[in-house]
């Protein structure tokens, strides 16, 4: 796997991508998601969406499900030619989702730098599919916008306003976590697999 950046160290990153490989694979958050398959670490899901908003330099997509539901996901050049992209396209999108490193109280130092890409990889070029440790690692100070204890899953709200969700957040690290709240989030971003334009249908 070759690495555009590493700002982690060798054990510190180590010790993430360890957390995330046993991760175990969730249900599919709302109907309208249907998750395909799961590569063991992270669960792969699919849904129809409507593009809200897109940023070619940090290359992210925000999409908006059939129940008004927001999540932000990377979009890799390797993978996905975000420029064939705009605000407003209706999509058929497949994505890995972002799992959860860590969550806790922000230090200063982390309210003052509230958004920060830990570690940006690039996929590999051996033709397997990506998995999780492909996944852009990010460091963000959030406020927390919905809780599902049941499923495991967080939306939260970046400091640049886009919204996140993430899965596979464990039973204990939700205990006295309310809505409202700042946090900081360690996570690896969710990952575009495809990105489909809808065809419109025959009248």
């Amino acid at each position: 796997m070759k690495l555009l950046e590493n700002a982690l160290s060798p054990i510190i990153r180590n010790g993430l991508i360890a957390l995330l490989a046993a991760s175990f694979p969730i249900l599919a958050q709302a109907a309208h998601h249907e998750e395909v398959e799961t590569n063991g670490r992270a669960s792969v899901m699919e849904m129809e969406a409507v593009v809200t908003a897109v940023n070619l330099e940090t290359r992210e997509v925000s999409l908006e499900g059939p129940n008004g539901n927001i999540v932000t996901i990377h979009a890799q050049e390797q993978i996905v030619k975000l420029e064939d992209v705009s605000v407003g396209d209706r999509l058929v999108v497949t994505y890995m989702e972002a799992l959860e490193a860590e969550i806790r109280t922000p230090t200063e130092e982390e309210l003052a730098e509230p958004w920060v890409v830990l570690e940006d990889t690039a996929v590999s070029e051996d033709g397997a599919q990506p998995s999780v440790m492909d996944a852009r690692m990010v460091r963000a100070v959030v406020t927390i916008e919905g809780l599902n204890r049941e499923l495991g899953t967080a939306t939260i709200k970046d400091s640049r306003g886009m919204l996140h969700i993430i899965a596979d957040v464990e039973p204990e690290k939700m205990e006295g976590v309310t809505l409202g709240q700042t946090a900081v989030v360690i996570y690896a971003q969710a990952l575009a697999l495809s990105l489909a334009k809808k065809e419109p249908a025959e009248k």
